[in-house]
C-alpha cells in the first residue's frame, strides 16, 4: 500500500540538505542489471535492506542514467557490495563511459545479470516495486539469491570514498602532494593507481587514497576516459581566484558593516589566532593547518552575510587549491599576511567599511603578487 503525505512546512536549504546528509556514512555498491543482451551498472550508495521476511533490497538509482530504465524494463538486479580497496572499481561505474565493465572480472548470476567477481557480498534481486521519487526511481526488489566472502566494505562520506573505519593514511597522501608540487609529475600527466602504487611500495589502497585526496584539493583531475590528471596552474588562475575572492567579500563588507554579527565575527578572530600560530614571523611552522585556519576565517567572513549562495559561491572558488599550488611550495612567507588579515578583521570589528574594504583589497593585492613570485620560479606554470 502507497501512502500520500503532503508537506506542509517549509523546504530546508537545497545546499544545507546536501551538506547535512553527508555527514551519513553508508556502503558503496555497483547495481548491475541486463537488457537487450547489454550489461549495465553504476555506482550507488542508497542501497539498504528492507525486509528480512521476505528478505527485501532497495535501490535508489537516478533516472537520467540507463541503468535505471534498463532495471525498470528487466525487472531484475544485483547489489554488488564493493570493499575498502575497490575504490577504482567506484569510480569506474560512476559516471558515463563507453564500456564501464572494461577490464572487469565477472560472474553471471539469474537471466545473465552480470556480478563483480570482486565483490565482497552480492544480492540479486528481482523487482517487485517501481517508485519514482523526484530525479530517482526507488526500486524494491526480492532477493533470490545471495553470496559472500570475508572483507571490509568501502564506505561512502562527506563526498568521498574511504575504508570502513575511515583509516586516513595522511603519509602517502603528504608523499604524492610532495611528487605533484616538486612537480615529479609535469601539468596534464597521467597517473594511474598502479603508476603511483608503484612509488607507494605498491600498495594500490594508499595509493587510490592519496589520488582521491589530491583531487579534493584539485591537484589532480578525474577524468573518466584516462585516469587521473594533473592539474595544470598559472598566474591567470591564482589571479582570477584570488579577484573573485575579493569581490565576494566586498559585497560581504557593504552588507554587514553596521549590524554584523559579533557571534561570528568572534569566529573569524579564533581562525586568525590559529593563523598566527602556524605562521611566525616569515616562516610556515604548519603550512596545513595555517591553510586550514585562513580557509576557515574567510569562510567566517563571507557567513556574516548570512546569505547562503554567497557561502556556495566562495566555496566554488578551490582557494584551497590556489594556495596549495603557489604558497604551499614553499616554507617561505611573510608576516604582512596576518597583518592585514588582522587590519580587515578590526575594521569590521569597529564597523569601518572604508578600512575594511581597502584591507581586503591589499591582502588580494599581496596574494597576488605572492603567487606571481612563486610561479615565477617554476616557469610561470605548475
Amino acid at each position: 500500500m502507497t501512502r500520500e503525505y503532503v508537506a506542509t512546512g517549509p523546504a530546508v536549504d537545497a545546499n544545507l540538505f546536501r551538506h547535512v546528509v553527508g555527514h551519513l556514512a553508508s556502503g558503496v555498491t555497483v547495481v548491475t542489471t541486463r537488457h537487450d543482451d547489454r550489461d549495465h551498472g553504476m555506482t550507488a550508495s542508497s542501497v539498504t535492506s528492507l525486509s528480512m521476511d521476505p528478505p527485501m533490497m532497495l535501490a535508489c538509482v537516478n533516472n537520467a542514467v540507463p541503468t535505471a530504465t534498463a532495471i525498470a524494463r528487466s525487472g531484475r538486479y544485483t547489489v554488488n557490495v564493493l570493499g575498502r580497496d575497490h575504490g577504482d572499481l567506484a569510480y569506474q561505474f560512476a559516471g558515463p563511459r563507453p564500456d564501464k565493465f572494461a577490464g572487469v572480472r565477472i560472474d553471471r548470476g539469474g537471466a545473465d545479470v552480470p556480478m563483480l567477481a570482486e565483490a565482497i557480498a552480492a544480492l540479486e534481486c528481482e523487482v517487485t516495486e517501481q517508485v519514482v521519487g523526484g530525479t530517482h526511481s526507488i526500486f524494491l526488489g526480492h532477493v533470490v539469491a545471495a553470496t559472500a566472502r570475508e572483507g571490509s566494505p568501502l564506505t561512502y562520506f562527506r563526498g568521498d570514498f574511504g575504508r570502513f573505519e575511515f583509516e586516513r593514511n595522511d603519509g602517502a597522501y603528504q608523499q604524492a602532494r610532495d611528487m605533484v608540487l616538486s612537480r615529479v609529475f609535469g601539468p596534464g600527466e597521467i597517473i594511474t593507481v598502479d603508476h603511483l602504487a608503484e612509488r607507494l611500495d605498491g600498495d594500490r589502497a594508499r595509493a587510490f587514497y592519496a589520488l582521491t585526496r589530491l583531487a579534493a584539493d584539485g591537484l589532480v583531475l578525474r577524468d573518466r576516459e584516462r585516469g587521473y590528471v594533473i592539474a595544470s596552474f598559472d598566474v591567470r588562475t591564482s589571479d582570477a581566484t584570488f579577484d573573485a575572492r575579493l569581490a565576494i567579500e566586498l559585497g560581504v563588507i557593504d552588507l554587514v558593516v553596521g549590524r554584523v554579527d559579533r557571534p561570528r565575527l568572534a569566529n573569524a578572530r579564533r581562525h586568525l589566532d590559529e593563523m598566527s600560530r602556524c605562521l611566525v614571523g616569515d616562516q610556515f611552522l604548519d603550512f596545513q593547518a595555517y591553510l586550514d585556519a585562513n580557509y576557515a576565517f574567510h569562510e567566517a567572513i563571507v557567513a556574516l552575510a548570512g546569505n547562503s549562495l554567497l557561502t556556495e559561491a566562495f566555496s566554488s572558488l578551490s582557494i584551497k587549491n590556489v594556495m596549495t599550488r603557489s604558497f604551499g611550495i614553499t616554507a617561505e612567507s611573510s608576516a604582512s599576511f596576518l597583518t592585514v588579515q588582522r587590519d580587515l578583521l578590526v575594521a569590521l570589528e569597529n564597523d569601518d567599511a572604508g578600512a575594511a574594504r581597502a584591507s581586503a583589497r591589499a591582502y588580494c593585492e599581496l596574494a597576488k603578487a605572492r603567487a606571481r613570485q612563486l610561479l615565477t620560479l617554476t616557469g610561470g606554470k605548475v
